[in-house]
């Protein structure tokens, strides 16, 4: 699972200067989205291609986004979650996107072989809780070196689990 904000793209930049003219507080988000529709517009972080063109590569493994929308509201998270979609068409990025309330519902996805790559400890922990395999992103080619070390420890451990099995 790839993360959209922080990963692929950069909610910050955007959010921030809104931010610092109204402060920070959950009606200043809401406003973001109802009002200005931060998500459709956000800018790639800087070595976002670096990563989808990498995992575009692996074979055998299914790449999905795993997203949050920020908030209970249901009007507002099916807004977000709107924004979120027409960014990833417009993007040319057509893995199967999957959305949650907040960051901690990410971890409902974990299975001892999912990854979830993403920028939020808030997100990693929990999921490597629930036996997923968690993914610290900071930048693209830790994250591509990382990645490729857990499938193979996945792929390792699917391996011995069938041999063991055939050996029964």
């Amino acid at each position: 699972y790839l993360d959209m904000d922080g990963v692929l793209c950069d909610f910050n930049k955007a959010f921030t200067p809104l931010r610092e003219l109204e402060g920070y507080d959950h009606k200043a988000f809401q406003k973001a989205v109802m009002e200005k529709h931060i998500f459709e517009d956000l800018n790639f972080m800087p070595d976002a291609h670096e990563l989808l063109n990498h995992v575009a590569k692996l074979k055998d493994v299914d790449i999905q986004i795993l997203t949050s929308v920020g908030t209970y509201n249901i009007e507002q998270g099916t807004e977000a979650k709107r924004q979120k979609l027409l960014w990833l068409k417009k993007q040319g990025i057509i893995y199967p996107a999957n959305f949650v309330r907040i960051k901690t519902e990410k971890s409902d996805y974990a299975t001892p072989e999912s990854i979830l790559i993403d920028d939020s400890i808030g997100c990693i922990s929990p999921f490597i809780e629930k036996g997923g395999n968690g993914i610290l992103h900071v930048n693209a080619t830790d994250s591509i070196r990382m990645l490729d070390s857990t499938i193979l420890k996945i792929k390792t451990c699917q391996e011995l689990g069938s041999e063991r099995t055939r050996d029964q």
